[in-house]
């Protein structure tokens, strides 16, 4: 009797303990009187399964969000493309922060639904890493929104409203994730590639985690730091820029074309630097959009407060060996459902505050300029800068400018003001047409080499001073037209032979290996003519990218605008006309 309730206290107490439940659980579970009650991403009578709805449901909200991404990107790149004046494929995909975000968005929501959706591939070989590029992606692009903001607040006279890529803060960019995805390359080599224990597995996917937590805790002092200065305090460098206000008006006094007179208006260009900020620091609540301060302030603390919990749950999950047995499972269970939530709004928070594709000057994370209500009026500043005669003035005219007055001048090839290479006038053309980089130049004589007069320009009829070398361009020569085309015809003198060695081979009547021997010296030569003139045609390509267009740099010193008068006045006007012209006082 003693020995029966000794084993019946022994298994109560083993039930109690959850001995009762296979495998215990599996790990990922509690027993709970012999049943396994699984955390939320598993299921089964052993908790050795995956809950199916449950990683369906996460992995498809994260892909759709990455399609949303993929369709913004493409709007952009093709909103661009129709906006150039130059339509250039290559151009359109120039690399911009709207395009950056939305790619780093597009792959950490892609790769964060491919695990949920699938999660038994991400359990082999190279792929038991891949979830863990989530984190460096969502670093990339945190720290890009940090550095935008560093030079919306640093930078002075840049037009935020076109379409650029980082300048002064490129190279903290690129060392910040440099070091991002050196880890994530340390973490693939340490779990996959190394021999490494189940056990040790776990320990350095924790420390990993660890990592992740710290940068991107560094990342959300610095948001937090320049997002508070720019959209809470309204402080920066954007809120300065450099106004140019140009006046064409006529000269007083009788003229005529009897007296030899041509010259009847004169063009006078004023400029006004615009300080928006008072002298405390402050600005005018006046000038400000209010509806575009308060969506910012909601992105930005949005955007915030889900970094800080994904801060949280990395550094909770590098510590759970010590916490997670004491916790039961529906807390874990909550923790999990919140983590995810929190990822997903992370990821989504980019195509959100991206919304406007088309037109991203109107947004207010890439164009600061965006939360000011009060601009400088063009027609009232050309009322306070003309010298009396309001009637008289007309084409009035005014420019925002980047690093100084009067460079308006473009590449007639380009139109891209960004570039830093000098311009060069080749011709005597005038105006529009007289300036262009050496570099598009010389790419527009390669694409029209061949036609008549292709030195010359195609204006003023002057022969363009060349310097030939000896050195040939051979890749610039050959295009990857020019390459497949010369493919084409090798793989068809190839077969051609084949197959008359094959009508040979097949064929004894003398017939047959005559017609087919003959038509494959006919395709051969086809082929060999053709391969001929288009290695010609990249010789000559190749030529002409070697030469050197010999030409005098365009002066910046000389006049930028031309007018009838040759008469351009500059003045920098007080901060007092400013003032007026922003508070519409006469």
């Amino acid at each position: 009797m003693m020995r029966t309730l000794l084993a019946y206290y022994a298994d109560m107490m083993a039930a109690s303990r959850g001995a009762g439940c296979a495998r215990d659980c599996s790990g990922r579970g509690d027993c709970m009187n012999g049943t396994c009650l699984c955390e939320i991403r598993y299921t089964g009578d052993e908790c050795a399964g995956h809950n199916l709805p449950y990683h369906a449901c996460i992995g498809g909200v994260f892909l759709a969000v990455s399609f949303v991404c993929a369709v913004q990107l493409t709007l952009c790149i093709v909103t661009e493309y129709r906006r150039l004046k130059a339509p250039n494929f290559l151009r359109a995909c120039k690399v911009t922060t709207q395009k950056m975000l939305y790619l780093v968005a597009f792959l950490a929501s892609l790769i964060r639904g491919a695990y949920f959706i699938s999660p038994e591939a991400f359990q082999e070989t190279w792929a038991t890493s891949l979830p863990s590029a989530y984190y460096p992606l969502l670093l990339s692009g945190s720290s890009l929104i940090v550095c935008f903001w560093a030079e919306v607040f640093h930078l002075r006279d840049v037009r935020w409203e076109r379409q650029r890529f980082l300048s002064k803060s490129f190279l903290a960019f690129v060392t910040f994730n440099v070091i991002i995805y050196s880890l994530l390359f340390a973490e693939v080599l340490t779990i996959n590639v190394a021999n490494t224990s189940i056990e040790k597995k776990s320990f350095y996917q924790h420390v990993f985690n660890g990592c992740y937590a710290v940068l991107l805790f560094v990342v959300v002092i610095f948001f937090l730091i320049y997002g508070v200065e720019v959209y809470f305090k309204l402080r920066g460098e954007f809120l300065r820029e450099t106004k140019v206000c140009t006046i064409v008006t006529t000269r007083p006094g009788p003229s005529s074309a009897a007296d030899g007179d041509d010259v009847q208006d004169t063009l006078v260009k004023q400029g006004v630097q615009t300080d928006l900020a008072e002298v405390d620091g402050t600005v005018d609540p006046r000038s400000v959009n209010h509806s575009q301060l308060h969506q910012s302030r909601l992105g930005l603390i949005s955007q915030a407060l889900m970094l800080i919990l994904i801060v949280g749950f990395l550094a909770s999950e590098t510590l759970s060996e010590f916490w997670k047995a004491k916790v039961p499972v529906v807390s874990r269970n909550w923790h999990d459902l919140v983590f995810r939530l929190a990822e997903i709004g992370v990821t989504l928070w980019f195509p959100c505050v991206l919304w406007n594709c088309m037109a991203p000057e109107q947004l207010w994370i890439l164009n600061p300029r965006r939360l000011l209500a009060k601009q400088l009026d063009e027609a009232r500043l050309a009322d306070l800068l003309g010298p009396g005669s309001n009637q008289d003035n007309k084409n009035v005219e005014t420019d925002s400018l980047v690093g100084s007055i009067g460079s308006v001048r473009d590449c007639w090839i380009c139109y891209d003001s960004s570039r830093s290479d000098p311009l060069i006038r080749p011709c005597r053309c005038t105006g529009d047409v007289a300036a262009v980089h050496h570099e598009c130049l010389k790419r527009w004589l390669i694409e029209s080499y061949g036609t008549p007069d292709s030195m010359k320009c195609k204006v003023c009829n002057t022969q363009y001073n060349v310097e030939e070398t000896n050195r040939l361009l051979w890749e610039r020569g050959f295009t990857g037209v020019h390459f497949l085309r010369i493919t084409l015809a090798f793989i068809c003198m190839s077969l051609s032979g084949l197959f008359a060695w094959g009508v040979v081979q097949l064929y004894p009547s003398p017939v047959a290996r005559i017609l087919g021997t003959g038509g494959a010296l006919l395709v051969c030569y086809v082929a060999a003519k053709y391969l001929g003139f288009h290695t010609l045609t990249a010789y000559r390509r190749a030529r002409v990218a070697s030469i050197r267009i010999i030409t005098e740099p365009l002066d910046d010193a000389e006049p930028q605008l031309c007018t009838i008068s040759k008469t351009v006045t500059v003045e920098i006007a007080s901060k007092n006309v400013l003032e007026e012209a922003l508070k519409g006082e006469k």
